[in-house]
């Protein structure tokens, strides 16, 4: 924007010069009703003329600028609200990790009993060098890098695949194939955290197994996922999510 605009200067300036040069040799010595020369009137209409367009040009300059600034505030603004929600969300499958229940805080509690019933698990745990190896791939997550962080946890889950934070690891492969719309592979990265034994981050994978299905134009796959949705998650914030979707669906015509 800054060269257009300077382009533009640099062309009035030429302009304005051939048009004196022009009066300058094209006119006798001849004196307007004013007593002054016709060249130099000419000259001096043309100035104030280029002086009007400059200072109309350094409006714009500066009201671009302030757009610019603007734009980048609310840009910084909404980056801090994905880190949020990321660390939020992160905070919450940690926690359902540490109770050790498929997401105790939103299953319903005969539903969390059985599932623990059936298919008890040994607690894994997690060491000092694991954590630091998982903050660091999920501070590129929070900063955007989605291709490292997604690399970062992969090598993550092949360096600790009995970790604590295996699970979680797994999910933010898939999130981050996700948001790159990697959707075919964002499925199976999904599809392996609802696989996993007790995975608290089961109602969330299934959630957005039933977005990939949206975005991938699979929209009969997208109504059941999010009917099941609904079905093994009531009232959750998950079930909401979906019922929000299919409203959207149906508006669409799909």
């Amino acid at each position: 924007m800054r060269q257009r605009i300077a382009g533009s200067l640099l062309i009035l300036a030429v302009g304005a010069a051939a048009t004196a040069t022009d009066a300058a040799e094209g006119l006798p010595d001849r004196r307007a009703v004013s007593g002054k020369p016709v060249a130099e009137v000419a000259t001096r209409d043309t100035l104030l003329d280029l002086m009007r367009q400059l200072e109309e040009l350094q409006t714009e300059v500066r009201q671009l600028r302030n757009t610019v600034e603007v734009q980048g505030h609310e840009l910084e603004q909404l980056k801090g609200r994905q880190r949020a929600l990321y660390d939020d969300l992160d905070k919450r499958l940690r926690d359902a990790e540490r109770r050790g229940s498929a997401m105790a805080s939103v299953i319903p509690a005969p539903l969390a009993a059985a599932t623990l019933a059936a298919t008890p698990a040994a607690p894994r745990v997690t060491t000092a060098p694991q954590q630091q190896e998982y903050d660091a791939a999920f501070d590129l997550m929070k900063q955007g890098l989605y291709d490292r962080a997604v690399k970062a946890f992969r090598a993550f889950l092949a360096k600790y695949p009995d970790s604590g934070l295996a699970d979680n690891a797994q999910y933010w492969v898939a999130e981050g194939n996700y948001v790159l719309r990697n959707y075919k592979l964002a499925l199976e990265e999904f599809t392996k955290v609802l696989n996993a034994p007790q995975s608290p981050k089961a109602p969330d994978a299934l959630l957005k197994i039933g977005y990939v299905h949206y975005e991938l134009g699979a929209y009969d796959k997208a109504r059941k996922t999010l009917g099941e949705v609904q079905e093994r998650y009531p009232g959750t914030s998950v079930a909401k999510l979906a019922a929000v979707r299919l409203d959207k669906m149906k508006k669409e015509g799909h």
